[in-house]
């Protein structure tokens, strides 16, 4: 059966989030991941998602790069070895719905990039798992916890994309003609549905097969009961708007309701998304710790990853404080 938790019992991961198209953050994890694995001082590199969509200026937005590398090394040290987790930045892609943030648009350049390899990096984030459960009872996450998932763990577990993109296509195959539902999308978000495909969607006109795919992205987006808990599982804002001890509530819950089945009962989550605004990690509290390895990082050289042994029992956030390093030595030194 289909599952998108990954239980890992034994080996110690390298774990990275949040890399956001950064070539060469990449590409001093990836060397310092086959420096540690060939002396046996890890045996897995774990993304925790969102190495897509750089916030600067196209030429320095090397995603699909990063992506199509990651793939090769999956196929080249197995997939039980390199994992990567779907982030919020990925998800998009698969549904056909755009991403922003104020004035700032991430789907259209990655849309164009795709090109001729769109069918094979889709497939590709469609079977990315969603959480990894250890032994070590550390829940690894890309987004963090949601008290709007907390009674939804099954249906994450075995959450199907292809399932919930037939139903909307169902749906419009019953409309004979579409051009209605496209002059209502202008009407509501008061745009051109035939600019708004091209643009979002890299699509060459009304004869593309994927032309009605930005209509039933947003579709998807308004009436499915699945989609929904996942846009929760991956755009939590965790602990904003809560105080400190409704939020450790909620993540003691959380992590109370991935412990079914998982390896061992998880007592502290591990997650990226959010930027740490003082260092490469942030100590959320007891059960939380916040990991930004490249772009959420403040400053970005202070981007740190984790070693965590998977089998060696953790009860509380601050003892993987020690197992925190760096690979921007070189920066720091300069910075010195």
């Amino acid at each position: 059966m289909l599952t998108r938790f990954v239980d890992l019992t034994d080996g110690v991961a390298m774990i990275v989030s949040d890399l956001h198209g950064d070539r060469d953050a990449f590409d001093r994890y990836v060397t310092r991941f086959r420096s540690l694995y060939a002396s046996g001082a890890a045996q897995r590199l774990i993304f925790l998602g969102d190495l897509i969509h750089a916030y600067g200026p196209p030429y320095q937005d090397q995603s699909l790069g990063i992506l199509l590398d990651v793939m090769a090394l999956r196929a080249e040290f197995g997939p039980q070895t390199v994992i990567m987790l779907l982030g919020n930045h990925e998800m998009p892609h698969i549904y056909g719905v755009s991403l922003a943030k104020g004035d700032y648009e991430f789907t259209p350049r990655f849309e164009q990039a795709l090109g001729k390899r769109r069918e094979q990096v889709i497939a590709f984030l469609s079977e990315l798992p969603f959480y990894v459960r250890t032994a070590a009872g550390v829940l690894l996450s890309h987004a963090g916890p949601a008290s709007e998932v907390t009674g939804h763990v099954d249906l994450l577990r075995h959450y199907d994309h292809a399932q919930v993109l037939a139903q909307a296509d169902a749906l419009l195959a019953q409309v004979p003609d579409l051009t209605p539902y496209y002059e209502r999308y202008r009407q509501v978000f008061g745009t051109s549905y035939d600019d708004d495909a091209r643009h979002y969607l890299a699509v060459r006109g009304p004869d593309d097969p994927r032309y009605p795919h930005l209509l039933r992205g947003t579709l998807i987006a308004q009436q499915s009961r699945e989609f929904a808990v996942l846009w929760d599982a991956l755009f939590t804002q965790n602990e904003l708007g809560l105080t400190e001890y409704s939020y450790v509530q909620q993540v003691r819950e959380f992590l109370a309701a991935f412990s079914d089945g998982a390896p061992a009962p998880q007592q502290v989550i591990v997650s990226g998304h959010i930027v740490t605004p003082l260092g490469g990690y942030m100590l959320v509290n007891r059960y939380h710790l916040r990991l930004s390895s490249a772009a959420h990082a403040r400053p970005r050289e202070a981007g740190c990853y984790l070693l965590l042994d998977c089998a060696r029992p953790v009860h509380a956030a601050n003892e993987l404080l020690p197992c925190l390093d760096t690979v921007f030595e070189d920066e720091m030194e300069d910075d010195d």
